[in-house]
């Protein structure tokens, strides 16, 4: 899978991926990421990081806007293999850790598989890894959420 990067502003990169995007916010040699795809982008997520002249150890953080498997997918691997903390809005921590899942199902799909496009992504999803389990291990709530913008590189503001 190759994602397309594109510099959207000073420090920040939108990256394209397939069916899901993620963000690099870049801060002199620190990265914050904001998502991480499927679990079969990981091979697009670490080229992303390395165009932007980067790679997964300057990783400061790993920010995830809801725990689906198409945003969370190497959220994990990250904070395994690098440490890099992963955090979430307070009410997605134990969505994260896969203490239930609120995600579409695939008989839910495959009911609405006659719509244009659905069996197409349906295909694209289950072969990234859509269905894998994604769970985080130890995700945390925003650090300071609802103070402003965080303490980490590119100065992102969590918006509820």
């Amino acid at each position: 899978m190759r994602a397309t990067v594109r510099h959207v502003a000073d420090g920040t990169f939108l990256v394209h991926g397939t069916n899901t995007n993620w963000v690099i916010l870049t801060e002199g040699d620190a990265v914050t990421l904001i998502d991480t795809g499927y679990p079969g982008d990981r091979e697009g997520l670490l080229a992303s990081l390395a165009e932007v002249g980067s790679s997964p150890e300057a990783v400061t953080a790993v920010l995830i806007t809801h725990a689906h498997s198409d945003h969370l997918g190497s959220a994990e691997y990250l904070s395994a293999a690098y440490g890099t903390p992963v955090y979430t809005h307070k009410a997605e921590v134990p969505h994260a850790r896969r203490d239930f899942l609120h995600q579409v199902t695939v008989g839910q799909v495959l009911r609405n598989g006659w719509r244009p496009g659905v069996l197409p992504w349906a295909a694209h999803a289950l072969r990234s890894g859509g269905t894998a389990d994604v769970a985080v291990t130890a995700p945390e709530p925003f650090p300071g959420a609802g103070t402003g913008p965080l303490d980490l590189p590119g100065r992102p503001v969590p918006v509820h």
